[in-house]
């Protein structure tokens, strides 16, 4: 990949904001500190320069007032969210944002790798399958119709001073663990990734859909983002095998402290699911339970007409092909997540209030009827999700 051009410096502020947040896990950070960040955001949030921008970014997460989702607070997606707004093809933007977080994380476990003494046999490991991780994905489409992949957006992002300064604020002030262990990092850069990656399948899967449903069928384009999404469902995966270089027994190290902060939360999750799939009625219940997903779960996203009732609408066999090869790799990552549950929850409730990998097993399957019956596309499918 092309080496980013240094950014801008950060304001004082800024940089205060990182330095507070990184020095111990943000579960040990003090009430003065606390209180601290909480009121750099509230000056930030009334500034209008560039600098306020971003240290409202880093400082959202100690924001007074309207609550936030624990998931939120401890991903900081909104960052992600800024990132991509600032361009107007939100599909390389995220696959540059992708590989920026696997090579921030590169970068960790190599200093870790450094100061230990001999190096941990799984640090090189992690190390060995990041690296592999970024080959795999230089040549990821990310404008398929024109032959257009990740290397060549990474080109044009190293150049430009604007995306240098988001991919800064990415790498440097979104990666904070609530705790002090290492391998912490490994997960907290994981779930950023697959959140990004859900975002992609998303995005191929509506281009897909209109596509199909253009007068006359664009089979064509249809093709070009099924080839995509296919691409994009291998990457949780190969995502999954960098996480589980992690024991259940240095998992649970942190997961305490990590709070409510749980993946059920995420809406960029659900929100895959109903585009590739429809309305799951099994996930009515968690999706009720929480604020930012009731909308989930009630017209107009409820009705989304869904890739796989488009496909089978279009009745194609290329098309049913073409979908049924994008769908293994995700009907394989659902039973790896399954195992991962089985593996660091067994016995153990999910952090979200669910039976944790009982939870899981419940929706490895997706043999429920979507809707048949095409629906304007509400705006909300579209856009990267965050709270």
């Amino acid at each position: 990949m092309e080496r980013i051009r240094a950014p801008r410096s950060l304001s004082d502020e800024c940089e205060e904001a990182i330095r507070l947040q990184a020095a111990g896990g943000r579960l040990a950070l003090s009430g003065r500190d606390r209180r601290r960040l909480a009121l750099l955001h509230a000056a930030a949030s009334a500034g209008t320069g560039e600098d306020d921008e971003v240290l409202a970014l880093l400082t959202r997460s100690f924001r007074t007032g309207r609550p936030i989702p624990a998931y939120y607070r401890y991903t900081d997606l909104h960052a992600f969210d800024w990132f991509l707004r600032r361009h107007g093809d939100p599909v390389p933007a995220a696959a540059v944002a992708l590989d920026a977080v696997l090579a921030e994380l590169a970068g960790i476990e190599e200093r870790h790798a450094r100061e230990a003494a001999p190096v941990p046999e799984v640090i090189a490991e992690r190390i060995a399958l990041l690296a592999e991780l970024r080959a795999w994905i230089a040549d990821l489409p990310v404008d398929p119709g024109a032959g257009a992949a990740l290397s060549g957006a990474a080109a044009a992002a190293a150049a430009d001073p604007r995306t240098a300064l988001g991919l800064d604020v990415l790498r440097r002030g979104t990666g904070f663990p609530m705790s002090d262990r290492h391998d912490e990092h490994v997960f907290l850069r994981s779930v950023h990734a697959c959140e990004l990656v859900f975002f992609l399948i998303r995005r191929a899967a509506l281009h897909a859909v209109r596509a199909i449903a253009a007068p006359g069928a664009d089979r064509k384009e249809a093709l070009h983002w099924l080839g995509a999404l296919g691409r994009y469902a291998e990457l949780p995966n190969r995502i999954f095998a960098v996480l589980r270089t992690l024991t259940p027994a240095s998992f649970m190290e942190f997961r305490e402290a990590t709070g409510d902060a749980s993946a059920v939360q995420s809406l960029n999750y659900h929100l895959m699911e109903l585009v590739l799939y429809g309305f799951d009625p099994e996930k009515e219940e968690v999706l009720r339970r929480f604020e930012h997903l009731r909308p989930l779960a009630e017209p107009p996203l409820r009705d989304a007409f869904p890739l796989r009732a488009a496909v089978a609408a279009d009745g194609g066999a290329e098309l049913a092909a073409a979908h049924a090869a994008a769908e293994r790799p995700l009907l394989a990552w659902r039973g790896r997540h399954y195992g991962f549950g089985r593996r660091y929850l067994a016995d153990v409730e999910g952090s979200g209030g669910t039976e944790g990998a009982a939870y899981l097993k419940r929706f490895v399957a997706k043999d429920y009827p979507p809707p048949t019956r095409p629906t304007p596309e509400p705006d909300p499918l579209a856009a990267f999700g965050h709270r």
